[in-house]
């Protein structure tokens, strides 16, 4: 992985996801960042990716399951099991599952993907929520609007 390393101290898992839930709960009392989330679906894989305007603060949810993120573009300040590191584009790592992150884009947009075991290929975007996130009351993404963006442009309206 190519990052910096900007604190070398290591926060107990705990102490770290209890600030990342108190900064979710900061950030939903603001304006919201137009971050477009897109899917894609290989045979046994389901990518998501997000695209993070410049400057945007973020948080995700925690992961039921280990997956591998792909940083496509951009440069990003995020939490680790390792402190926090700045990532620089292109990279990919592996995480493990309960895991939750925050982070800091920089003055160019971030491309991220999230890459998942998906061996019976669903393509229920809210059963594979289920399945690969403990979603947040606020919900995820896109679905916080109350839409979906396929890989092709495409939309579709969640119930």
């Amino acid at each position: 992985m190519d990052a910096l390393t900007i604190f070398e101290d290591k926060v107990p898992a705990q102490q770290m996801r209890d600030a990342v839930v108190r900064l979710q709960t900061a950030l939903l009392e603001m304006n919201q960042a137009d971050i477009v989330t897109t899917h894609k679906f290989l045979p046994g894989v389901y990518e998501r990716t997000i695209t993070i305007p410049p400057w945007t603060v973020l948080t995700g949810a925690a992961h039921k399951t280990a997956y591998r993120v792909r940083l496509e573009k951009g440069v990003i300040a995020v939490n680790t099991d390792d402190g926090v590191k700045v990532l620089v584009a292109p990279c990919e790592f592996d995480v493990d599952a309960g895991f939750q992150r925050a982070g800091r884009v920089f003055e160019e947009e971030v491309v991220w993907t999230d890459i998942y075991a998906n061996p019976d290929n669903c393509r229920n975007i809210d059963e594979l929520e289920n399945r690969l996130y403990e979603v947040p009351e606020c919900g995820l993404g896109d679905s916080r609007k109350g839409e979906v963006k396929w890989l092709d442009g495409s939309q579709a309206q969640l119930s």
